[in-house]
């Protein structure tokens, strides 16, 4: 069973013109919330790298013990204003590897599952 928060942060590497919708049925993303929801951006490695991908979720330690960290499942990727225009710009990243980054990064009670709210695949964790 994952944490449900109040509010929701959201986290992102590089801004995006079209903030996805939070989920947990929740009204919108909140400033000031400390539960957090991070939006990969991939670029030419692709959603497989670990790597590339963990860097992106904050240190478990650098945050207060208990503070829930969600990683949404689809991630923005880098394409061309044509691709764009038709569709692409966005990626799915394997649940399996955002646990791995979220257990990589320091986070405990990890898991994974589909938000009943709005259908979003998401992993979590949460600071120890």
């Amino acid at each position: 069973m994952h944490p449900r928060p109040a509010a929701l942060r959201l986290s992102t590497a590089n801004p995006v013109s079209k903030l996805p919708r939070p989920p947990f049925g929740l009204g919108g993303w909140s400033a000031d919330a400390q539960a957090t929801a991070v939006l990969l951006h991939v670029g030419d490695v692709g959603a497989d790298d670990v790597g590339a991908l963990f860097a992106q979720i904050p240190k478990a330690t650098t945050l207060p013990s208990g503070t829930p960290m969600f990683v949404l499942g689809t991630a923005i990727s880098r394409v061309n204003a044509w691709r764009h225009l038709l569709g692409g710009g966005s990626v799915r990243v394997p649940r399996a590897t955002r646990c791995t980054a979220l257990v990589a990064r320091g986070y405990v009670d990890v898991g994974g599952g589909i938000d009943e709210s709005t259908g979003l695949d998401l992993a979590w964790g949460c600071a120890p």
